[in-house]
């Protein structure tokens, strides 16, 4: 009866130590390398590159620092913005200046001068440079002040 009992319990105790051992196998002893986390932060990585590209081509295009030129041939003399889409644009084609209006979907020439108007400092940049700018702030900011 003793060996009975004995042999049952070593039955049972092994039938225990088989089944922690499947617990173990099917558990991973290595972390997932890539975690919810890693996503969230090459996704956030990307969408700030696309919103700076995106706003730097805005930029450029309301700056209108964009501008080409053929051979010397074809340049824009001066402009005056009339409302956010529409424009008036001085455009000189070789010895010929006209007055063109440009509007979204739309480009017409609305005059052609006879006489050439001469913009003053027209091949200088109308704005001081960013560098100018600092510049004389920086002048401004080191001259001492008079104490009365």
């Amino acid at each position: 009866m003793r060996a009975c009992f004995f042999i049952c319990l070593q039955f049972f105790a092994s039938a225990l130590y088989a089944v922690t051992d499947e617990k173990k196998q099917t558990t991973p002893s290595v972390p997932d390398p890539v975690g919810v986390g890693d996503f969230v932060q090459v996704f956030l990585g990307l969408a700030v590159v696309v919103v700076a590209i995106v706003a730097m081509a805005w930029i450029i295009k309301r700056t209108g620092y964009v501008n080409t030129r053929a051979n010397g041939q074809l340049k824009v003399v001066g402009g005056l913005t009339l409302t956010q889409r529409e424009r008036l644009l001085l455009v000189q084609v070789g010895k010929k200046q006209l007055l063109i209006g440009v509007a979204p979907g739309r480009i017409s020439t609305l005059h052609e001068l006879e006489e050439n108007i001469d913009v003053i400092g027209s091949d200088k940049p109308v704005m001081e440079s960013f560098a100018q700018k600092l510049n004389t702030f920086m002048r401004k900011e080191t001259m001492p002040r008079d104490k009365s």
